[in-house]
């Protein structure tokens, strides 16, 4: 039996209705966020995060990129962190695993650190009897003593790293001092700090030579 044209069209759109209401919708993407920071409870602006070969966001005032990701629950996404000039980024991505919240308000929240790049460090020396010396970082004159023995060093030296300083005495100013060009170390950690370098100065007294010799012999009264 021939069916009419219009009848073969109906059936066709039926099928056709049929095929979509069985298909599965798409599901909706899962929501995350990075916040990256600069020293503990700091955040940091600016701070790039990629996904492969695409940019998803950059860090705001508060340290954040909130970003959206398709896929199935479990799956890893792993997200470069790329630091700001001055820090140094992370070695390691950020792995991402797409969970599903009972919160949908709530973002799961990944934290980064971007590590400061050099620490700023003030060193106060304070040398006693040690007037107008020159105070020596890596072989140049950082500072010199006042009147008073003190004085004072501002360095940017990168964390988690051992420095020196030491207090020439070569000179016409210090070669009668004891000990002779004394030597502070330091360590500098993952914060600015303050150090003292406190040093203590002896005069060594000059030994008088020559002068009138006493006589031998007796002694004429």
């Amino acid at each position: 039996m021939v069916r009419p044209t219009w009848v073969v069209a109906a059936l066709a759109s039926v099928s056709l209705l049929g095929c979509d209401l069985l298909k599965r919708p798409e599901p909706k993407p899962f929501e995350a966020r990075v916040k990256v920071f600069g020293d503990p409870g700091q955040p940091l602006k600016g701070a790039d995060v990629w996904y492969k070969q695409k940019k998803v966001g950059v860090t705001d005032d508060a340290g954040l990129v909130n970003f959206r990701l398709k896929g199935a629950e479990g799956e890893v996404y792993d997200l470069t962190v790329k630091c700001p000039t001055g820090f140094t980024s992370p070695s390691k991505p950020v792995s991402v695993v797409l969970r599903n919240t009972s919160d949908p308000t709530q973002r799961p929240e990944y934290q980064v650190d971007c590590i400061k790049s050099s620490r700023t460090v003030v060193v106060a020396v304070r040398a006693d009897s040690g007037a107008n010396l020159p105070v020596m970082y890596l072989g140049k004159e950082a500072a010199r003593t006042d009147a008073s023995g003190a004085a004072h060093v501002f360095l940017e030296v990168p964390p988690n790293q051992v420095f020196q300083l030491s207090i020439a005495t070569e000179g016409d100013g210090g070669k009668d001092l004891r000990p002779q060009n004394p030597t502070a170390t330091f360590e500098v950690k993952q914060a600015d700090d303050v150090f003292v370098f406190d040093q203590k100065f002896k005069v060594e007294k000059k030994k008088v030579r020559g002068g009138k010799a006493k006589p031998k012999g007796p002694t004429p009264i």
